[in-house]
């Protein structure tokens, strides 16, 4: 593998939407904190009445659905914003869900961030972009400078979501 860092001018950085429609993790994470509420609303409107339990679990849903959702959140922004550009090669892809769905992929590759080997695993939805990738081919990741052991596949997280 090549231990080229490309420094990049103009750092994009990807939206809110195209981290939640791209994102598995961040995607769920995301409903999570707000999904129970809708729920909780249209069980209220067909029981006339707001459920306890929906109303208890949601209250507890969204303090940590938007805790983790914002680390999520913010560890692929500061990826993408304070991170660098680096070679990595996709060691293993593994497709999740097939037939009329949308199967979503789970992406496992290795680089070489100063000097030193990391694997980073990640799913992301099976968008397009996400489609075209196959095992051994090298790609282009975002690299947090602070905390290498993460990266993402630049080109998935920057795509735009039809």
């Amino acid at each position: 593998m090549d231990d080229k860092i490309y420094r990049v001018p103009n750092k994009p950085i990807p939206t809110f939407f195209q981290i939640i429609s791209t994102d598995y993790l961040s995607q769920n994470l995301f409903v999570m904190t707000f999904g129970v509420w809708v729920i909780g609303l249209i069980d209220s409107l067909i029981e006339r009445e707001w459920s306890l339990f929906i109303f208890a679990f949601a209250a507890l849903c969204t303090p940590l659905g938007l805790f983790f959702f914002s680390r999520r959140y913010m560890m692929i922004r500061s990826a993408f914003q304070n991170g660098r550009e680096v070679l990595g090669q996709i060691i293993k892809i593994i497709t999740i869900g097939t037939g009329k769905r949308r199967g979503d992929f789970v992406f496992e590759y290795e680089y070489t961030f100063d000097e030193h080997m990391y694997q980073f695993r990640n799913r992301v939805k099976g968008i397009d972009q996400a489609r075209l990738l196959k095992n051994g081919q090298f790609v282009k990741l975002m690299v947090n400078e602070q905390d290498p052991s993460y990266a993402f596949i630049k080109d998935i997280y920057l795509v735009y979501i039809k």
